[in-house]
């Protein structure tokens, strides 16, 4: 009995901890009022006791997702008309805090945990109207989906690569400077072992670098209602 006491303290213990040390990282950073949002996925479960915000600068997985594409678009944007996006004042968080509360791939009925977070990240949405919300894989997608007026809800293991590219090339050609608009790029699958093949779904080209298509295609939109974005550096 008292081995089993002993036991259940530890427990206890390791549940305290283990929530506290998801939670330590800031769920938000940026301003609100900007109009452009990064969605990520959830906490990195390894590094929420050493990292301060979500995408932290500091952790490789910013640089390998989200990097070469500002690269493209800054680089594109000074070219053209000489201007440059202020990135420091973004507004990134992540869709969830909590790994443990991920829905399985195949699951398209949500916890009570999960769709709280939606309510609360669509309230945000109405209040705020960014003019872009940049989504990174297919959960947080389907996480910005649900925040959507009239969206028929899908399991968010349906949005595979190809399927996320298919979404990205329509949803720059639909684009409307005067709404919210949910543009999904790719997560862990561009920096991992297939990422050729991830390119090439993505892109629909066997020899497309990803990174710049999708960089090039953001730039001519935001060059294209320059007027209407209050996104520059000054």
């Amino acid at each position: 009995m008292h081995q089993e006491m002993l036991n259940m303290a530890f427990l206890q213990l390791f549940e305290q901890n283990h929530i506290r040390k998801v939670f330590d990282l800031e769920k938000e950073i940026g301003r609100k009022t900007y109009e452009i949002w990064l969605l990520g996925d959830s906490n990195p479960r390894n590094w929420v006791n050493d990292l301060s915000s979500p995408f932290d600068a500091r952790h490789p997985i910013r640089h390998n997702i989200i990097t070469p594409v500002f690269d493209s678009i800054q680089e594109i944007l000074y070219q053209e008309n000489r201007l440059r996006l202020n990135t420091n004042e973004i507004f990134i968080r992540n869709a969830i805090e909590n790994p443990d509360l991920k829905p399985k791939p195949n699951i398209k009925n949500w916890s009570g945990e999960v769709v709280s977070e939606i309510r609360s990240y669509k309230n945000d949405i109405q209040k705020y109207k960014p003019k872009m919300i940049f989504t990174f894989g297919s959960f947080s997608f389907e996480f910005a989906r649900r925040c959507i007026n009239n969206t028929t809800p899908e399991k968010f293991g349906f949005w595979n690569t190809r399927k996320l590219g298919e979404q990205f090339h329509t949803r720059i050609a639909n684009f409307n400077v005067n709404q919210v608009n949910i543009i999904p790029l790719l997560h862990r699958s561009i920096s991992g072992g297939r990422f050729l093949q991830s390119h090439k779904l993505f892109c629909n080209d066997e020899k497309a670098n990803y990174f710049k298509v999708a960089g090039d295609a953001l730039a001519e939109i935001m060059l294209k209602h320059r007027e209407s974005f209050k996104i520059w550096c000054k």
